[in-house]
């Protein structure tokens, strides 16, 4: 595997090399007499620092001191982080510097590098008025009328589609746009809906918040499964549940013949169901008992319950207004069902409002720590960013546990940490911490440290079950952080799941739904797996109102993709609250084959009670949103009286000599027996050699310039410096090449590159250290593009060159 190195120049100067390499540099006279360049790179925090500059509140202000325009448009680069145009940069930049470099000598030059303004893709505009509709029993029945009793669309009747959203959308106009969540199966029902179908139970890993027929029944560790719903004798009013095991077949289907004796059909009220079981009865719960009662009529307490999806195919089936929970457990060498009081549980397979992140310290160029890893079902921390270790510091607490009613509770999880390194302590970068004073703030609270089993963790992805007595925290409330650390030197990466705070030995297990189905829909009933309002659905698509109908939203050259409800169902929730931590997956997934630079219009809900909005993905590695500015640069030279001057038809200008790097950065594709190759001098500019030890070492390395704006050039050219030697007669190309990116990002071998054809007579001749300038070289080819150009080192077990680079210089010819 090729290793990518990204090297600041302060890391190079602190690195000691063998005098052999710089036995290969002539370290002598020859220190040219230049002025002193700076390279600046605007930070994010640097917008608000030139919107807040008092100099420029004044440029601003005499500018259209009337309507005051220029000022909110100052104001606007403090919040939006770009300019709106390059003569804003040209306006304000010029004060930051002064403020930066108070002390610069006339005939200074500063090339700065900033954010300005990037008009949306143009598609983006088609976007207004976006609904969601999601299709209901009632609509189905249309579709179908009396042909079928499906509940789903099949490829006979996805035609009727639009007539569905005619009748559901009210007063629609020219570009209206809405999100469809609508049930399809490939599975094409039987004809005749007046037939009698047998009806099976198919199980579910969602709710539909409807109602209906179900087999409610838990899986033991036994591997049966046992039903929910009658006493052990009809006569009997209350006690706990002592089922047999109920057959459960391929696919997850219940037979008619063993589901409809257990059938329990949930009625819909205002805080959640009545439960009804075959022997119409109501289930209900009174006083502090665990057990269950039954009776004829509606219960008038105790007798509503609500369905809540686990994460892992089990539900938490809750009494209202007792707040416990249904639970097969073992007891007196039987499976019993009784209902007992949650202290917590939480699978950690995705986002839920039973944890929440505290960051105390983010990694640099990081907006996370803690993540969900899909793949794993886990909750993921680390702060290995770039390649690099970093400093972070983050919490993962959990929601109030109520231990009031508690005799010997433990804490159940499972852990994995990797990357620890031979000689670091688990319990440095992770820990496990109880408060009983916790408001929301991790700093201000007291914690108590709980000791976990570290002796198996740290170099491995297997992970340990951890148990951790609580015993001491029984009669309290209280709250649960789990701790990341990280530093320069060591950046583990955790990862935890199936958190559980229970009583002590006591063996518990969530209910399963078996949805009662027709059996000829036991197809399709395994695609209706999914979250949706009425019936399962788990397909989405984008319609837009043109012309006097409805038709699906198709245009050239433009992806589009509407998340669907299986999305929805996997973060379980009905909305997509952290994007950038979502969609970079669900992308990659949709589209395994997408190359770089390639855009997807994504449409999905950010808030519950909202209507969705479209935000643009691009895929640069990864997929990340679309920005709505690009990289440009500007050269200033400040003049005798001190002011600043944009320099006109300079894109580039570095001398990169007297200790200024240029802002050039380094990425080394291959080291052998060396640790780094190229090194800013203060006399010679940017220099690469991979001779070390009186050997030739193989190498590859890249020297990248700083994104180069060529966006309002005509004839741009290049022209640099050079010295070289020791390439021992092998050919020049080979070992020094000169490339252009227009699709750079962050990595070298993610894009694309075009190599100028140099005229090696303007090079040195390798036989002295003189420098030689080369070229100009034609840019025009690059013109209304921002481009990287790279200086690309190679060596060889036959050679090894030395090669001097400075004065690089992109201007307009004249």
């Amino acid at each position: 595997m090729k290793k990518i190195l990204f090297i600041s120049t302060a890391l190079l100067a602190s690195l000691t090399a063998c005098e052999d390499y710089n036995d290969q540099f002539n370290l002598g006279s020859q220190i040219s007499d230049v002025k002193k360049g700076v390279a600046i790179k605007l930070a994010a925090a640097d917008y608000a620092t030139v919107a807040n500059n008092a100099t420029n509140k004044e440029i601003a202000l005499s500018k259209d001191p009337e309507k005051g325009t220029y000022v909110a448009a100052l104001e606007a680069i403090g919040k939006n982080r770009y300019f709106a145009d390059k003569t804003e940069a040209e306006w304000f930049l010029p004060a930051f510097i002064t403020e930066k470099y108070p002390q610069a000598d006339a005939g200074s030059r500063f090339s700065v590098s900033y954010n300005m303004y990037k008009a949306p893709s143009t598609y983006l505009a088609d976007f207004k008025n976006l609904k969601e509709y999601t299709l209901s029993n009632a609509d189905y029945k249309k579709v179908w009328a009396e042909t079928a009793t499906a509940t789903y669309l099949s490829p006979s009747t996805m035609k009727k589609l639009p007539e569905v959203l005619a009748g559901a959308m009210s007063n629609p106009a020219e570009g209206d746009m809405v999100a469809v969540n609508y049930a399809y199966s490939e599975f094409e029902p039987s004809a005749g809906g007046g037939s009698v179908v047998p009806m099976v139970y198919q199980k579910v890993t969602s709710f539909d918040g409807e109602g209906g027929n179900y087999v409610i029944a838990a899986k033991a560790d036994d591997g049966n499964y046992y039903p929910f719903g009658k006493l052990d004798k009809e006569s009997y009013n209350y006690g706990y549940m002592n089922p047999s095991p109920i057959t459960v077949g391929e696919n997850g289907v219940i037979a008619n013949a063993d589901g409809a004796e257990q059938v329990v059909t949930l009625g819909k009220t205002d805080n959640g169901f009545t439960l009804l079981n075959g022997w119409s009865q109501y289930i209900y719960m009174s006083g502090t008992f665990n057990s269950f009662n039954v009776t004829s009529s509606v219960p008038t307490e105790g007798g509503e319950w609500t369905l809540s999806e686990n994460g892992d195919g089990t539900f938490a089936l809750k009494n209202v207004e007792k707040n416990k929970t249904v639970k097969l457990t073992y007891v007196n060498e039987k499976y019993s069902f009784g209902a007992y009081l949650d202290y917590f549980s939480d699978p950690m397979n995705k986002e839920t409002d039973k944890f929440a992140i505290k960051d105390v310290k983010l990694p640099e160029g990081s907006t996370y720590v803690w993540s969900i890893d899909k793949k794993y079902a886990c909750h993921k921390a680390s702060a290995f960013v770039g390649e690099k270790n970093l400093t972070s510091e983050s919490y993962l607490v959990s929601s109030e546990i109520d231990l009031s009613k508690a005799t010997a509770p433990v804490l159940n999880f499972n852990l994995a940490i990797n990357h620890l390194g031979e000689n670091n302590l688990a319990t440095d970068f992770f820990t496990v911490r109880v408060s009983s004073s916790y408001t929301g703030d991790v700093a201000s609270a007291a914690w108590t440290d709980l000791t976990y089993d570290a002796s198996n963790v740290g170099n491995s992805w297997s992970f340990t079950d951890q148990s951790i007595d609580l015993s001491q925290f029984k009669g309290q409330k209280i709250v649960i952080s789990y701790g990341y650390k990280s530093t320069d030197k060591c950046a583990p990466t955790v990862e935890l799941k199936n958190t559980l705070v229970k009583e002590k030995d006591a063996k518990y297990w969530d209910v399963c739904l078996f949805k009662e189905v027709p059996e000829n829909e036991v197809a399709a009933a395994m695609m209706r797996m999914t979250r949706a309002s009425g019936a399962y659905a788990n397909t989405a698509a984008l319609y837009v109102y043109t012309n006097g109908t409805w038709a699906e939203y198709a245009k050239e050259d433009v992806n589009v993709l509407v998340a669907d409800p299986k999305l929805y169902a996997e973060i379980g929730t009905d909305y997509v609250s952290k994007p950038s931590i979502i969609f970079p997956v669900y992308l990659a997934q949709k589209f395994p084959y997408a190359v770089k630079g390639e855009q997807v219009a994504v449409v999905y809900k950010k808030t519950a009670d909202s209507n969705p909005i479209v935000e643009e993905y691009t895929l640069n590695g990864t997929w990340a949103a679309s920005t709505n500015y690009s990289t440009r640069t500007t050269i200033f030279e400040k003049a005798a009286d001190g002011t600043y001057t944009a320099q006109a038809g300079v894109y580039l200008d570095e001398a990169l000599t007297g200790g200024n790097d240029g802002g050039f950065t380094v990425q080394d594709i291959a080291l052998t027996g060396v640790s780094y190759v190229w090194k800013n001098d203060a006399s010679y500019g940017w220099k690469a050699s991979a001779f070390m030890n009186n050997t030739n070492n193989e190498t590859e390395s890249w020297l990248l310039t700083p994104a180069i704006d060529l966006s309002e050039a005509m004839t741009p050219q290049l022209s640099f410096e050079e010295a070289h030697k020791f390439l021992n007669g092998n050919p020049l190309s080979e070992y020094m090449m000169v490339k252009v990116s227009t699709d750079y990002i962050d990595d070298v071998e993610s894009c694309t590159w075009e190599t100028v054809e140099v005229d090696e007579t303007q090079w040195s001749d390798g036989q002295s250290w003189d420098f030689y300038k080369v070229g100009p070289y034609s840019l025009s080819a690059y013109v209304g593009q921002v481009i990287r150009i790279a200086f690309v080192y190679k060596s060889t077990s036959s050679a090894a060159p030395t090669w001097e680079i400075k004065n690089v210089l992109v201007n307009e010819a004249e």
